[in-house]
């Protein structure tokens, strides 16, 4: 698989799972520092992933995946993320799935949600979600989507959609 799709896809899902209590006791304890936030990081909100069918194919199929800016409404901090669109064809395989992280002073870049993995094609666009509840803070987070999709259709590949952050007084 190009990329280590797979390994990558397995690699993150492992480290939700180790992460998330840890992620947890950190925000619980109130031992963490306030993170210095990242820059306005303008991210790759789009990519596009390209496939051929095989190695004399005339054509090769291309589909878009996204990471959209986090949205906040109401204590709650949701990253959207998919396959938008595929030209060429479709692929024989489709699958997607977004983390929302949050930066944090110390480890960086951690996810602090992740959405099931949506194994559906576009057309029509596809899209998953990841989220988390916060509380007001007096301290600037920094949230991010990052989205990692893959396609099939003969070849495989694979890569990431990073959005722009989203800086909010909640935690």
């Amino acid at each position: 698989m190009k990329h280590g799709s797979r390994a990558r896809m397995l690699a993150r899902t492992g480290a939700v799972v180790l992460l998330a209590p840890a992620f947890a006791l950190a925000i619980g304890s109130g031992a963490m520092a306030e993170p210095a936030p990242p820059s306005e990081q303008i991210g790759n909100p789009e990519v596009t992933l390209r496939v051929e069918e095989s190695p004399d194919a005339a054509e090769a199929i291309t589909c878009q995946i996204f990471a959209n800016k986090p949205n906040y409404s109401g204590g709650k901090i949701t990253g959207t993320g998919g396959l938008s669109s595929c030209a060429g064809g479709t692929p024989l395989a489709c699958n997607s799935e977004v983390d929302l992280q949050i930066y944090l002073s110390g480890p960086g870049w951690t996810t602090a949600g992740a959405s099931p993995r949506q194994h559906r094609c576009p057309p029509p666009a596809r899209s998953t979600t990841a989220s988390v509840s916060c509380e007001s803070t007096s301290q600037t987070y920094s949230y991010r989507s990052q989205t990692l999709g893959t396609i099939t259709a003969g070849s495989t590949d694979s890569d990431t959609a990073t959005s722009s952050t989203l800086n909010v007084k909640c935690l």
